[in-house]
């Protein structure tokens, strides 16, 4: 009878749910003014010319090759602020392959996890507004503007059709939660040519996200049937990565992921990222065939057991690369 009541007195609120988009290339909507706080903690500054210079950090953090060939579980805050310009061709030319992976997923992991850590403080403080609201009690007008600026910023719509406010908050609760680590590595691999593609080391792009009508890069053999689309470029990787978690939060064409990313939750089930790889056939025109590289990959380089990693707590290292001059 509460919520009855509580739906009678607070009546509805206008949602517009937007309606699925044909195209399969992930389109993105500018992030670039999400900025974190780190919550505070200590940052530095940290300086390199080859990822060989990073290697005493790496041990004093106990973020090596032999932890990671161990299963690393416990990661380090490590925040890459660029693709390094060198990377591709250090990487071809003088890195073994194996090696090369291992720095481009420990690169990676901690910006991932950064970005997971984030959405996790979003989603409880939207947990805690549902709470309040499903405990019976009329929301406040506190309530109802952090309502609105969840609404807003994970495009549910607050013009169209009417509906009550427990659908705004049950569609909020899908689009607001974390993605599996080995997921995120295994796309931003793919897309980004292990951080070797002039996307990745010209605009931080890891994730080939479209998009259209902002600053971006123009594909070389871009599809004129398709639109003036271009490839989304970003201030650091950091803003890549959160692009990508949004993308998959928010654009209909991942209704699958977070459908089955919710049932996960609700049966108590640890998320998998090569479980739910199944559900982004529509993320690439290959469909079933880039799925199955997805899952392929996770498998191939030992990838599930970083579904369950944590970010230590502590210091944030901005890893910043430099070029020494030449003679």
């Amino acid at each position: 009878m509460g919520r009855f009541v509580l739906a009678l007195v607070v009546g509805f609120v206008v949602l517009g749910f937007c309606n699925a988009f044909n195209q399969t290339a992930p389109i993105i909507k500018p992030i670039d003014d999400w900025e974190w706080s780190y919550q505070g903690r200590p940052v530095e500054t940290v300086e390199f010319v080859a990822f060989a210079d990073l290697v005493p950090l790496a041990s004093e953090l106990n973020y090596t090759a032999e932890t990671w060939s161990a299963g690393q579980t416990e990661v380090p805050r490590l925040v890459l602020q660029q693709v390094p310009e060198r990377f591709a061709e250090v990487t071809v030319h003088e890195v073994p392959v194996e090696h090369k992976k291992r720095i481009f997923f420990q690169m990676m992991l901690p910006l991932v996890l950064i970005a997971n850590e984030e959405m996790a403080y979003e989603r409880e403080a939207l947990l805690a507004l549902k709470a309040r609201i499903d405990a019976g009690r009329i929301p406040s007008a506190k309530d109802l503007i952090e309502l609105r600026r969840f609404a807003d910023k994970y495009d549910v719509s607050m013009e169209g059709d009417v509906v009550p406010v427990q659908k705004v908050l049950d569609t909020l609760e899908h689009r607001i939660d974390i993605v599996p680590p080995s997921l995120a590595l295994a796309q931003a691999a793919i897309e980004s040519a292990w951080g070797t593609s002039r996307f990745a080391l010209e605009g931080n792009a890891l994730f080939g996200q479209w998009t259209f009508g902002r600053k971006g890069m123009v594909p070389e053999e871009q599809r004129t049937e398709k639109g003036d689309y271009k490839v989304a470029a970003f201030h650091t990787p950091l803003h890549s990565v959160r692009s990508y978690l949004r993308n998959l939060n928010t654009h209909p064409a991942y209704r699958d992921f977070r459908k089955h990313r919710a049932a996960a939750r609700t049966d108590g089930r640890s998320l998998s990222g090569k479980s739910l790889a199944a559900t982004l056939s529509r993320y690439s025109e290959r469909g079933a065939a880039y799925v199955k590289e997805i899952r392929h990959l996770i498998a191939a380089n030992g990838l599930s057991i970083l579904d369950r990693s944590k970010l230590v707590d502590g210091t944030v290292y901005e890893l910043v690369p430099v070029w020494r001059a030449a003679g």
